[in-house]
Order: C-alpha cells, then sequence, then structure tokens
C-alpha cells in the first residue's frame, strides 16, 4: 500500500517524510555527548559504586591548572599561586561546583597559621621563612604538587560531579590563569580533557560532513555522470543522519564522542542502498515504464536490500548486550541509523526517482564485463585468499592491546598538551583512591595510622609507577617530639591535628566525623598493559591488608583502576558481540533465503575478513582497544551486504539464465554498484581523519578497511565458490 502511495503520489510523500524528518531534526540539539571515562562501565561494577561511596565523603573530581617558572618556591611565585586560588574559591558553591583549591602554596599558608613564630595568617613574608615551613611538608605529598627540581607545580581544583566544566573552566579559571606574570599557567586534568574533547569533536564534525557528502557526491558522478542521481543519493543520506541524530536527541542517555562516527558510515551505507536502486533502475527503464520498472526493482533489489538492512541491524544490535552503557548506547544509534538509511531509501528514492524524471542515457549504463572473468581465474583466486587468511591468522597472537586512557582523547588539545606536560615533570597523571574505616573518630588511633603507614610504605617503595600519601604522612611531619614517627597515642594524634594541621587539610584526608581516612595514590600515565602492574599489585596489597586487621578498606578505585576494568569487560565481550554477531545474521540468511547452503555460501566471504582484521591491525600496527574492539560487530554487520547483493543476483538470474552465465551477469552488473558504494564509502570516512582525533580515527580507518575487505571477499571470492565446476550445482538447488 505504502509503496502504490509512493508511486501515484510521490511530492506528497516526498513533503509529508520532509515535515517529519524537520520535526525530529530539532530534538539532535537534545543530543548529550560526554567523554566522562565512567560512562564507558556500568554503575554495578563495584569499583564504580567505590568511587560513588568515596564522593558522598571527599570530592573526587578536579581540575588541574598546570603551573611553570624558574623557582615555584619563591616568594613572589607563591604569592601569584596563592592570588589565582583565593580568586577561584572565592567563586566556591554549589552554583559553580567548585568544592575548594590545594597547592604547595596553600600547604605553607596553611602551616604558617599554626607556627605563632611568624605571626601571620597569610604566606609568611620572608623567603627564609617560607623555606622553614618548606621542609615541613612530607616529601610524600610535597612531590604530588611541585616538581623535583622546583620549576612546575599543580593547583588542584577540587569540584563537584556535576559542576559545569564549561563554565567553570571558559569563564572562572582561564580568565584567572592568563592575567599572570610571575607564572604560566595552563589548564588540563580529567574533568578539563573531557570538556574540551567534546569541544574538539563538534567543533571538526561541521566541516568533516559536508567534505565527506561532497567527496561521496564526486564519486557517484564519476559513476553516473548525473547530477540527478547526485542530488537523490545524497538527499536521502542526509535524512537519515538528521532523523538519526534527531532520535538519539530524545533519548536519556549520554553518548561518547564516538558517536560521531556513525555519521560517515551512515552517509556510505546509506549512498549504498541508494545506488543499488538507481543502479538497477538505470537497467529497467530502458525495458519498462517507470512504475513498472520500480516494481521490478522492489520485488529483486529491493529485497536484497532489505535482506542487507536487517543483517547489519542485527549485527549492530549484538553491542546491545554489552554490560557499558557506552558500547550499548553506540549500538543503538547505529542500529536507529541503519533503520532509518533502509526506510529512507526504500522511500524516498523511489518518489525521488519519478520526480525528477530520471532516465540515463544508455551509453551512461555501464558493465563491467572485465569482471566476469573472475569465474575464469578462481582457482588462483581462490589461493591468494587462502594466502591471505593464513598470514592474518598467524598475526592473531602479535595483536597489541597498548592504549591507554588518554588515547581516549585527541592527543593535540591545548589540554592533552598540557597534561603531558604536567605528567612529565611531575609523575602523575592517573590518579587513584582508597580509603581505611573504622568507628567514629578510631581512624586516628595510632596502630590504624600504623596500618596506613605500612600500607603506603609499600605502595611508594615496593610497587613501581605508584606514590601514595595520606593524613598519615602530615601526623608524622608534624610531631614535633620525634618527627618522622606516629604518635604513641590518640591525645597526641589529636593534639597534632588540632594544633598543627587546619582545617582545610584535615577536611581533604578525613571524612567528617573521622571514620575514614583516604589514601590518595598517584600513577603515572602508561600504556594499559604498564598500568595493570602496579594497580594489581596496590589491589593484592589491600586484599592482604583485609585480612591482618578487623578494619575497613575499600576498592582502589579512580582513573587507572577504572580504565583497567574497561579494559577488561571490552576483551572479554569483544568474542560475545562477534559470535552473536554471526549468529543472528546466518539466522537472518537461512530465513530470507531459506536455503542453508546459500546461507553458507553468502556467510564464508565474512568469516574471511573477520580472519583478516588481526592481520590489518598488525600490519597498520592499530591497537585493539576501546573503539577498535567494535569493527568486528560493524564489519559483520555491514559487511554481509556485499555478498548479499552478489547471491540474490545469482538467484534472480538463474530464473532464466544458465548457472555460469548467472554468474557471469550477476558479477558483471552487480561489480560497479558494489565497488561505487566501497569508494563512496571509503571518501566519505576519509575526511574523518581531518578531526586529528586517534580514537575516531582508528575506528573509522580500520572500519572502511573491513568494509573494502568485504567486498573483494564478496566479488572475489564468494563469484569464485559459486563458478566452481561452472556453477552447474546451483542449478540442481534451483532459485
Amino acid at each position: 500500500m505504502l509503496f502504490d502511495l509512493i508511486l501515484k503520489r510521490p511530492k506528497t510523500v516526498v513533503l509529508v517524510f520532509t515535515l517529519l524528518t524537520f520535526f525530529i531534526s530539532l530534538q539532535a540539539l537534545s543530543l548529550t555527548i560526554t567523554s566522562d571515562i565512567e560512562v564507558y562501565i556500568p554503575t554495578e561494577e563495584p569499583i564504580v559504586q567505590t568511587l560513588m561511596e568515596m564522593r558522598d565523603e571527599w570530592p573526587m573530581d578536579s581540575i588541574i591548572i598546570f603551573v611553570q617558572s624558574d623557582n615555584i618556591t619563591q616568594s613572589s611565585v607563591l604569592k601569584e599561586i596563592l592570588a589565582v586560588e583565593k580568586a577561584i574559591n572565592s567563586q566556591n558553591g554549589e552554583d559553580t561546583g567548585i568544592i575548594y583549591t590545594i597547592s604547595v602554596a596553600s600547604f605553607i599558608t596553611s602551616l604558617a597559621e599554626h607556627f605563632p613564630l611568624f605571626g601571620t595568617d597569610g604566606l609568611p613574608e620572608k623567603q627564609e621563612h617560607i623555606d622553614f615551613i618548606f621542609q615541613y611538608i612530607p616529601d610524600e605529598i610535597k612531590y604530588q604538587f611541585i616538581s623535583r627540581d622546583y620549576t612546575s607545580a599543580a593547583i588542584v581544583v577540587a569540584v563537584s560531579p556535576t559542576a559545569d566544566a564549561d563554565t567553570l573552566i571558559d569563564q572562572i579559571i582561564k580568565p584567572l590563569t592568563q592575567k599572570t606574570d610571575e607564572t604560566q599557567m595552563k589548564t588540563t586534568g580529567i574533568v578539563a580533557m573531557y570538556k574540551e574533547t567534546v569541544k574538539w569533536t563538534m567543533e571538526r564534525i561541521v566541516s568533516v560532513v559536508p567534505l565527506s557528502l561532497f567527496l561521496i557526491a564526486l564519486v557517484i558522478y564519476f559513476f553516473h555522470r548525473s547530477i540527478k542521481a547526485v542530488a537523490i543519493s545524497i538527499f536521502t543520506v542526509i535524512f537519515s543522519i538528521v532523523l538519526t541524530f534527531g532520535t538519539i536527541g530524545l533519548l536519556p542517555v549520554m553518548f561518547t564522542p564516538q558517536v560521531i562516527a556513525i555519521i560517515p558510515l551512515l552517509a556510505s551505507l546509506g549512498v549504498a542502498y541508494s545506488l543499488h536502486i538507481i543502479s538497477h533502475y538505470a537497467e529497467e527503464i530502458m525495458k519498462r515504464p517507470p512504475q513498472a520498472a520500480l516494481k521490478r526493482i522492489i520485488s529483486t533489489t529491493g529485497k536484497a536490500i532489505l535482506l542487507s538492512a536487517v543483517t547489519t541491524m542485527v549485527g549492530f544490535a549484538s553491542l546491545l548486550t554489552s554490560s557499558m552503557p557506552s558500547v550499548t548506547n553506540i549500538g543503538l544509534a547505529f542500529l536507529i541509523g541503519m533503520t532509518y538509511c533502509f526506510f529512507s531509501s526504500m522511500i524516498l528514492v523511489p518518489a525521488l526517482l519519478i520526480i525528477f524524471d530520471y532516465h540515463p542515457k544508455k551509453e551512461e549504463i555501464k558493465v563491467w564485463n572485465v569482471f566476469s572473468k573472475i569465474t575464469t581465474y578462481r582457482k588462483e583466486i581462490g589461493i591468494v585468499l587462502i594466502f591471505v587468511t593464513f598470514f592474518s591468522a598467524f598475526a592473531i597472537p602479535f595483536v597489541s592491546t597498548e592504549s591507554s586512557i588518554w588515547d581516549l582523547m585527541p592527543e593535540d588539545m591545548d589540554s592533552a598538551q598540557a597534561m603531558n606536560a604536567y605528567s612529565e615533570k611531575m609523575e602523575s597523571g592517573q590518579i587513584g583512591a582508597f580509603y581505611v574505616g573504622a568507628q567514629a573518630g578510631d581512624v586516628l588511633e595510632p596502630k590504624i595510622l600504623e596500618k596506613i603507614d605500612s600500607i603506603e610504605k609499600i605502595i611508594n617503595y615496593n610497587i613501581k609507577n605508584a606514590s601514595a600519601y595520606s593524613i598519615v604522612d602530615v601526623i608524622k611531619s608534624l610531631n614535633f617530639r620525634e618527627r618522622g614517627s606516629i604518635p604513641t597515642t590518640r591525645e597526641q594524634v589529636e593534639h597534632i591535628i588540632d594544633s598543627w594541621v587546619g582545617e582545610e587539610l584535615v577536611n581533604i584526608m578525613l571524612n567528617d566525623d573521622k571514620s575514614k581516612a583516604i589514601v590518595s595514590v598517584n600513577i603515572p600515565p602508561m600504556s594499559i598493559d604498564e598500568t595493570k602492574k602496579p594497580v594489581g599489585e596496590i589491589n593484592e596489597l589491600l586484599h592482604q591488608s583485609r585480612g591482618t586487621f578487623a578494619d575497613n578498606i575499600s576498592l582502589f578505585t579512580g582513573t587507572a583502576p577504572i580504565f583497567i576494568v574497561v579494559n577488561n569487560l571490552l576483551m572479554g565481550e569483544q568474542l560475545k558481540f562477534m559470535m552473536l554477531s554471526l549468529a543472528l545474521v546466518f539466522l537472518c540468511l537461512l530465513i530470507v533465503f531459506r536455503s542453508f547452503r546459500y546461507a553458507l555460501f553468502t556467510f564464508i566471504p565474512l568469516i574471511l575478513i573477520l580472519i583478516w582484521e588481526p592481520g590489518l591491525l598488525v600490519l597498520l600496527n592499530i591497537p585493539l582497544d576501546v573503539a577498535t574492539i567494535m569493527v568486528s560487530s560493524v564489519a559483520i554487520g555491514a559487511g554481509i551486504d556485499f555478498s548479499v547483493h552478489i547471491t540474490q543476483r545469482v538467484r534472480d538470474e538463474l530464473q532464466e539464465k544458465s548457472a555460469l552465465e548467472a554468474i557471469k551477469i550477476a558479477v558483471s552488473k552487480k561489480s560497479i554498484p558494489l565497488i561505487e558504494s566501497t569508494l563512496a564509502l571509503v571518501v566519505g570516512g576519509i575526511p574523518v581523519l581531518l578531526m586529528d582525533y586517534q580514537l575516531i580515527s582508528q575506528f573509522i580507518f580500520v572500519t572502511l578497511a573491513m568494509l573494502a575487505f568485504s567486498c573483494i571477499a564478496a566479488l572475489f571470492g564468494l563469484s569464485s565458490l559459486y563458478s566452481i565446476k561452472d556453477g552447474r550445482w546451483l542449478e540442481k538447488w534451483g532459485k
């Protein structure tokens, strides 16, 4: 009924579709994009629950102001740092999300308040007084906020999880840091990098999308020499993309920047559907009137497009089974996008063909008969495909997993560059923590402080690439009776805290009722494999410590341990995604073809490209990470299209032709739209590389390569298989 309406009232159909698209597209403004690492893992993970629990007691999110000067300990430099801190703290509150700031300058100021000798409630005026107090800052804490050569420092701005990073950084922090005389200050840290990643992505995608569409248009024009064919294809793709982002804007979920990667893929796949219809229409219009030609296409090419769309969608649907919200949400976005690509192609393309009165000239209809010779060289082609497959299978053990949390963000961002400098000078970057708890107030008992101290010492001296500090270090440093030791009585501990430690420092390191002490742990930025060692050793240490005394010790949480959990979950789910995708796709082939043999042969090229993926990753030195881990599911879903169109065309031709002739005709006629759609796919994705965002670039590059492999495997591999024994056995299978 709908198709009859399209043929009779094409303008009305396009108008209604346009109005519907316009209203849905308005919702794209509500799309929420974030690169917060916590959206990569499920909230039920114990490590995330621990983080949420600690957020109730302490601020766990922060912005880092990286400070550089000739000598940070100079009075004039410290005063400038302190002035910036005071200006930021004057803006604290629920509206801004600022909780407090801390630096080596505020440490000195806090300690100076408790040294009556100096008689000041701020930074001492004399340099010798500053130097005297400086030595009382424990090294474990000192070198978290100042480099060992005293040329760099950090101001940590603790913020609430709900803080508006854009307003906070752009309107409060950056204006202050850009007006300094004694120092050079740059904003970085996870919160700042998350914020800039989203901005970086959105700014560049504005130019990438038009360029992608322009390059796709050039490919279409090259093959069809028709502005009408270009307009129909591009028009359909734009509708699909707009509908997709409008719909996902309605969803109450957050998406990672990777969701932007669906744009070139939707553009390319949507164009492929349109081109299959346009190319077949160009053939049929020479023999039939427009309506009859379109009805013929719907019963043949339309069936292949339906199967392609369904198999693509079920491939993406496997991502919905992930336990990680980020993967589930991207899978959902792909699923919605492909649904719109199918309906846009099946509704708009036939209507526009009639409206534009598309009648290509006979010389414009190309048939690449050269590809029919594939049937002649099937043995040689088979040998090459087998060789490539064995080579790639041999490469599987050599696939790298050398990724890091910083790969989630563009490396050329200002905040990323500042983080690199900060990490190099401060030997820090991946901030984590755990807490030791006891009954109210009992955490200050010397025996518990000694236990915390013993855990810290093991981390600081026995675990490479990890450093820890806590209230224990402050207490030991200010124990003037026996400096460097923990007092023997509870009263002495409380006297040190009440007399020498400022309230601000106490609140940073202890909870309100002093039943918990937080132990902060810093790990330098490293690859995931390198990070696993210190994180694993810390987890083992905490596990053993829980068995030696009754007090509560939490899990180790924060940037490094969370990213390791993300990586482990992804690696564990990869096989599940792939097997589920394969099973669903094969089931669809069985249902539509109603033939186990046709389904199996159509399925073979898909197995080949999955085996080829490891070889591609090794050859290009691309790691298996949070982005490329999803490529196999995408390749399964989208890559099966090529084989489906070959098989369907062979079956259609078998109705009137001999087996070998049917294969040759199918290959020669389908080669053009398959190669055309592959080229459109590749050139449409190339502009994404201009975003200079490695995570998205690698995902797109590997995906495009896999889909190009799908075209090669279908065109050469499937055609060679079908032509074995001149395809006579196909005649026994029947249509």
